[in-house]
Order: C-alpha cells, then sequence, then structure tokens
C-alpha cells in the first residue's frame, strides 16, 4: 500500500508579491510548506512550517464563505513525492509584515514575485500562486 502523508503548503503574502523558495532537494521553485505532525491541525501546521522554514508569522485571512472553512485555507491537491508516498496537501495564503526571510536549511534561495509565468514546477504551483495573489478577506 502506498504511504500517504498530510502536508501543507503556505504562500506568504507581502505588498502584493508572493514567496517563492527553491527547495534545495527537490530543485524546484515551491511555496514553503511540510508534513503535519501528528494531533496537528492544517493550520497549526501551516503556521508552524511558515515559521520554522522562513522566519515570518503569518496571518491567515478569512477568504472562503463557507462556514468551518479555516482562515487562509485556498486549496487543496495531492500529489506523488518519492518515497515519502502520496502527499494530501492543505493549501493557505499568509499575510506577512516584512520581506526579510530567515531560511532554514531547507533552502538558500528565494524570491518574492507578483505573477507565476517563469516559476516552473508542477502547474499547480502557479495555479495556486494566482488565487493566492488574488484571494481577499471576508468579512
Amino acid at each position: 500500500m502506498t504511504r500517504r502523508a498530510f502536508s501543507v503548503a503556505v504562500y506568504p503574502r507581502f505588498e502584493g508579491r508572493i514567496l517563492m523558495i527553491r527547495h534545495r532537494r527537490l530543485g524546484i521553485w515551491l511555496p514553503p510548506g511540510g508534513e503535519m505532525l501528528p494531533d496537528e491541525t492544517p493550520l497549526e501546521a501551516a503556521a508552524r512550517e511558515l515559521r520554522e522554514e522562513t522566519g515570518l508569522v503569518g496571518r491567515f485571512p478569512v477568504v472562503s464563505d463557507v462556514d468551518g472553512t479555516p482562515p487562509g485555507f485556498i486549496g487543496y491537491e495531492e500529489h506523488p513525492a518519492g518515497s515519502k508516498g502520496i502527499h494530501l496537501n492543505f493549501v493557505f495564503v499568509a499575510d506577512v509584515d516584512t520581506d526579510e526571510v530567515h531560511p532554514n536549511d531547507e533552502f538558500e534561495e528565494w524570491r518574492w514575485v507578483t505573477h507565476f509565468d517563469d516559476v516552473g514546477g508542477p502547474p499547480n504551483v502557479a495555479q495556486l500562486g494566482r488565487i493566492a495573489l488574488t484571494a481577499r478577506a471576508r468579512g
């Protein structure tokens, strides 16, 4: 049976730009994120992963009118993750107060982008990035 792991991705926003990191092991541009810990909600994992990977503290805006939807939640996707099996990935947008990144050991290259025309990688990275750029807080 294929291993399944719950994971999160976070698109941090600052002044109309989204942070993308070049993942060291995978060699592609992705938003920050990673696997959820046991007993952690997707939103808790998103806040933790953002802080651990980048040093940024996110504010997760309510972007859905659907009752019970976590703040910042913009999508869900599944993707193969090599020996880690299948990642069941919850995707969030978070507003941050600075563009000063303090990278952990998972990446050493990053950029703030205003579009996703040349990001490369899986198509859903750009698709979700566009949603993150335009997601507006409700209420």
